[in-house]
């Protein structure tokens, strides 16, 4: 008679803690990549190792696909990726009737890879102060519009935890006429686009002051 020794699948558990640490410990050398790799390795591991537990099938199913929607949300929140955040923003020059404004946009990477950026930005005068009027006064469709016809920005390569500039030009309007007066707003709004990984991601914000104020707001639309 032959006796065949089978091996437990024990092993597999305290391999995946070994797979999981080693990936977490090089996820910013080794690149998003390898990280999700050794992500389901570990995954997987664990899913073996859960095998000698005398649960119901069911239950195995669902404990190992909990495991994997963890190990996915894991790599998209943890993977190294770009991250963008609007900086600073600074009124260069108000508009008049007949000359162009100019605001400066500083936006930061803090992620911990370059990022990519293009996109477009557009900026113009409302006769509104406050986020309510800017909400009831139709401002949000008009400047939509004016976004999706905007000139794309110049693809800028923004390196990992530093900024970039980007110059939004403010066109000549009447409004220009009720600054002075503390009766209107200005207002900027911006579509930027960047690759994370295999994604291609946008982030969209809208901003308005009320000159001579430095203080910015942000608009009750085009947040994303």
């Amino acid at each position: 008679m032959r006796w065949t020794q089978t091996r437990s699948p024990w092993w597999a558990l305290p391999a995946a803690g070994v797979v999981l640490a080693a990936a977490l410990a090089g996820r910013m050398h080794g690149g998003p990549w390898l990280f999700g790799a050794l992500l389901l390795i570990a995954w997987a591991l664990l899913a073996y190792g859960l095998s000698v537990l005398r649960i119901a099938r069911a239950l195995w199913l669902l404990l190992t696909a909990s495991a994997l929607a963890l190990v996915v949300m894991a790599w998209n929140e943890t993977a190294p990726q770009p991250r963008l955040q609007i900086g600073r923003v600074r009124i260069q020059k108000l508009p008049s009737t007949i000359s162009p404004g100019v605001i400066e946009l500083v936006v930061g990477n803090t992620g911990s890879v370059p990022a990519d950026v293009g996109g477009a930005a557009v900026a113009d005068l409302a006769r509104f102060r406050t986020a309510a009027g800017l909400a009831a006064g139709g401002v949000e469709a008009e400047l939509a519009k004016r976004l999706e016809q905007a000139a794309p920005i110049a693809t800028m390569v923004i390196p990992a935890g530093q900024t970039a500039r980007v110059e939004v030009v403010i066109p000549p309007s009447r409004t220009s006429w009720y600054i002075s007066r503390g009766e209107a707003s200005v207002i900027v709004t911006a579509r930027l686009r960047y690759r994370d990984r295999a994604l291609l991601r946008e982030k969209a914000f809208c901003l308005f002051t009320n000159p001579p104020s430095g203080q910015w707001l942000s608009c009750p639309f085009l947040n994303e």
